[in-house]
């Protein structure tokens, strides 16, 4: 029986094996429209004063949490919780997996091989599953999600270099309070009126067109999409709960 191996410090999973598959490192997602947190990449326009982060547009309290409930799963839960109004983009549970001894993925009942595409395939699923060259399978599993009434749940599988990114997402839903329509390159952002992005987000094909354009076309697209945020108010929270099973 294939075992699986896990290190876990300060409640993040650092890095972890399962036959011929490795992973990690794990962790969470959230962003205004200025400001970037992550556990595995370098924060943006963002401090941390112990489980507080201080954004551009307001605090949030984050509690994560990684556990091991059975040998061969790993769960996840995420809280964020509002300590002023602020408006978010998103928040996220992120996995990421090396793509060396992975055959194949599946997502919203479509195969999906890796070509470095870099395309966030998006969907308002709770599962979806890797397949290992050697038959092994991981299958990751949003069991739950309160988005506060504003965010709906989805889950995306990437394709990015060496590596396979899951996101267990919230993102805003509809009517949306603000929307950020931006062009960005590595020198600069350019950024369009509110008053111009919200016009365009009215007309359903323009809606449609720029709705996370980027990351739907991937890397050959310019990085020219439209960005809902949501108004997370005080007190509010989002969560979620994700468990990674391996057979």
């Amino acid at each position: 029986m294939t075992k699986l191996t896990t290190s876990i410090t300060h409640n993040k999973l650092m890095s972890g094996q399962y036959g011929d598959i490795a992973f990690g490192p794990w962790g969470l997602e959230c962003s205004d429209q200025h400001s970037f947190v992550t556990l595995t990449d370098q924060p943006r326009n963002a401090k941390q004063v112990g489980d507080i982060w201080h954004l551009s547009g307001g605090q949030i309290r984050i509690a994560y949490e990684t556990r091991r409930p059975t040998p061969n799963t790993i769960g996840l839960k995420l809280c964020i919780q509002a300590l002023n109004n602020i408006l978010l983009q998103d928040a996220v549970i992120r996995l990421i997996f090396d793509k060396t001894a992975i055959k194949h993925g599946r997502i919203a009942d479509k195969t999906v091989h890796h070509t470095n595409s870099d395309k966030y395939r998006l969907y308002p699923t709770n599962k979806v599953t890797l397949i290992g060259q050697d038959g092994a399978t991981i299958s990751v599993s949003l069991d739950h999600a309160d988005g506060a009434g504003r965010f709906d749940p989805y889950i995306y599988l990437r394709d990015r270099d060496d590596h396979w990114i899951i996101h267990a997402r919230l993102l805003p839903s509809d009517p949306v309070d603000q929307v950020w329509l931006r062009w960005a390159n590595r020198f600069f952002t350019l950024s369009a009126p509110g008053w111009f992005s919200a016009l365009l987000w009215r007309m359903p094909v323009f809606k449609k067109l720029l709705w996370r354009l980027r990351e739907r076309m991937g890397r050959h697209c310019p990085e020219l999409q439209a960005v809902p945020l949501n108004c997370l108010k005080a007190e509010q929270s989002l969560s979620m709960e994700v468990t990674c099973h391996f057979q």
